[in-house]
């Protein structure tokens, strides 16, 4: 009889699991639809967010590079109102510099030297480029920090304030000094760059951080593009020695035209951008709510289970030591790109006696053809495979940088030799190669430092790793410009560009060697394997 009766249980057991199994499977089909609109609410989100973050970094490069082809003539007029007083800071600086360089012609006879006044711009221009980058080494990291802890949008309007601030004492700058301490407020309050690259890292995954990436170089390449033109016009329509008196700065219109850029550029942010912090941590929960607690314990089960095995010591040393290698590389080479890249407008001024108009043609050419390969080939190449474009693209950066130095360097070879003022075609051969570094190196360095160990990278970690990697680069170019106008202002042109482009070339030979193409490909697919799309839904 016991047999029978569990005999006749059975049918019954399987008859009540049947629609059991059923409403399982509904369930399944439910959450992952949920999932899926989950999933595309915050892809669609994140793109929005990243084009609220390309315009205003689009003003912001615009604000930065109207100074650009203006430096050398301003300090010129700086120099003209208080150079021949010694009780002021730039007639003191511009003595010690003097004194330093009729002893250096007592042991060599450098033709750049014997310019005498002339050639002191040079130094003292390397000078201020660096006091600005090293500022931004310093504050680098502490904004990464900062905005980890409160925050990428009110960090990003901290910063914004004191651009501000910054370009109201530079209209106003009559002195030497007061244009100086512009300067210094400006190098304090730089953040946007940064925190732009880090907002981006927010609200992309794995697969489309290249590309978000990317659009940060567009924005600098149109920048540079607009900038220096927008610089140089401006300065028609107000002399070096200003109007209204002696209250106004060199070239005052422009300084007032970037005001109204920055002001332009908070207001946008502070109206559209929202905070990014916890993007992906907020929008992961609203999906969770809404697939109920089994789905919840269920995803939590994977994605621990993922990030176990994901964040072993070995892997996390591997990390680190990837890290440590980019930021070596951010450093060298904007050692030597920043100071070649400064001394450029200096070179122009000295040696071809270019105009405003000129200087702002020639940036503008290295704009324009850096936004071209932006759009037209960098974007493609980093959307076919995170990591793997990156570093090709590197590498094809560099080569083209250690190019364009060269053809620089016999530019002014041949102006030597022929004592020609007008430059030759490798002047814009140079400037080609400038825009094939701007509009890959850098951004994509930014790229794989996001995505390098992204299984295992916390989620408030973003914005200290992308300021360290900043830090190093600003370390570089603190010190690069003063390296290369010394070198400028020692030997000549001619050798300046020549040391740069063997400097760059051994490091894209460090680079290609020491940064293994598998420590970000294969970080990035780990990462992008934890995101959750509609594909995947049924294996969770």
């Amino acid at each position: 009889m016991a047999s029978t009766a569990s005999t006749q249980r059975r049918p019954a057991a399987a008859a009540v699991l049947e629609p059991v199994t059923g409403s399982d499977n509904d369930d399944d089909n439910n959450n992952e639809g949920v999932e899926s609109q989950a999933v595309a609410r915050q892809a669609a989100e994140g793109r929005r967010i990243t084009r609220i973050v390309f315009i205003a970094l689009l003003l912001d490069i615009l604000s930065f590079t109207i100074i650009l082809p203006l430096l050398p003539r301003s300090l010129e007029a700086y120099k003209a109102r208080e150079g021949s007083d010694p009780s002021t800071l730039l007639g003191w600086t511009l003595s010690q510099v003097a004194q330093l360089r009729h002893r250096i012609l007592g042991w060599t006879t450098s033709r750049f030297l014997l310019q005498g006044a002339r050639a002191d711009l040079v130094l003292l221009g390397g000078m201020l480029g660096s006091l600005y980058s090293l500022l931004q080494c310093v504050v680098a990291p502490v904004i990464g920090r900062v905005s980890d802890r409160l925050g990428r949008r009110r960090t990003l309007m901290v910063c914004m304030a004191g651009n501000v601030v910054w370009t109201v004492l530079w209209v106003f700058s009559r002195s030497f000094e007061s244009f100086l301490l512009a300067r210094v407020i400006a190098g304090l309050s730089e953040g946007n760059v940064q925190i732009s690259n880090t907002v981006i890292a927010d609200v992309t995954d794995a697969s489309s951080r290249s590309k978000g990436m990317a659009l940060v170089g567009i924005a600098f390449a149109v920048g540079f593009t607009l900038g220096p033109s927008i610089g140089a016009y401006f300065s028609t329509k107000m002399s070096a020695e200003g109007s209204g008196g002696s209250a106004l700065a060199p070239f005052a219109a422009a300084a007032v035209f970037s005001l109204a850029l920055l002001v332009t550029e908070s207001l946008y942010l502070y109206f559209k951008l929202p905070e990014t912090l916890h993007f992906k941590k907020s929008t992961d929960d609203d999906d969770d709510n809404d697939k109920g607690g089994d789905a919840v314990s269920e995803k939590a089960a994977v994605i621990t289970a993922t990030t176990t095995t994901a964040t072993t010591k070995q892997a996390s040393d591997n990390v680190r030591q990837v890290l440590r290698r980019l930021n070596v590389v951010h450093f060298a080479y904007l050692f030597f790109f920043s100071g070649m890249e400064y001394t450029l407008t200096f070179l122009t001024h000295d040696k071809f006696n270019f105009s405003n108009m000129q200087q702002g043609r020639l940036l503008g050419f290295i704009g324009i053809t850096s936004t071209i390969l932006q759009g037209g080939y960098v974007r493609r190449v980093k959307g076919k495979s995170a990591g793997r474009g990156d570093k090709s693209l590197v590498t094809q950066g560099m080569v083209g940088c250690t190019l364009g130095l060269l053809s620089i360097a016999l530019c002014c070879i041949s102006a030597d030799k022929s004592n020609s003022n007008s430059p030759s075609w490798w002047l814009w051969s140079g400037a080609v190669g400038f825009a094939v570094a701007s509009a890959t190196v850098v951004n994509c360095l930014n790229s794989m430092v996001s995505l390098a160990g992204m299984s295992q990278q916390a989620a408030g970690d973003t914005g200290r790793r992308l300021g360290d990697f900043r830090s190093a680069g600003q370390i570089g170019r603190a010190l690069g410009p003063v390296f290369a106008c010394s070198v400028y202002w020692l030997s000549g042109a001619a050798v300046c560009y020549l040391v740069g482009a063997v400097a760059v070339a051994v490091i894209t030979v460090a680079f290609i060697a020491a940064i293994p193409v598998t420590a970000i490909a294969a970080n990035a697919s780990g990462a992008a394997a934890l995101l959750p799309s509609p594909r995947s839904s049924k294996a969770k």
